[in-house]
């Protein structure tokens, strides 16, 4: 059986990473849970710092990037931990990712 790991942040103190269920439900994981590495747990950590630091807890809708560029690059680093933490938990894990999902969850 594979495990399936979903890489979305989610404001405020989550890791994340999510563990997907056999009904498809996300659960939260922190990435000490799943074996990654010390390096690789604090990449991702600074990754959600800098998530977390556009959130405007007055008014969530207007939490966003200061301008696309800032945007891209936290994607694209969003990516590359994705292809690192395939990199180390293997080919027993089905990794995917979910960088946008979070705008879906703000009301403008």
């Amino acid at each position: 059986m594979t495990d399936k790991l979903v890489i979305a942040p989610e404001w405020l103190g989550r890791s994340g990473l999510w563990l997907i269920d056999a009904k498809g439900k996300r659960k939260p994981v922190d990435a000490e849970d799943i074996g990654l590495s010390d390096v690789l747990a604090d990449r991702l950590e600074s990754w959600m710092d800098s998530f977390d630091a556009i959130y405007d807890e007055t008014n969530e809708a207007a939490s966003d990037f200061g301008n696309a560029v800032e945007r891209l690059a936290w994607e694209a680093e969003g990516a590359a931990l994705a292809e690192a933490i395939i990199g180390e938990l293997g080919t027993d894990w089905d990794v995917t990712q979910d960088l946008n999902g979070w705008r879906g969850k703000v009301t403008k």
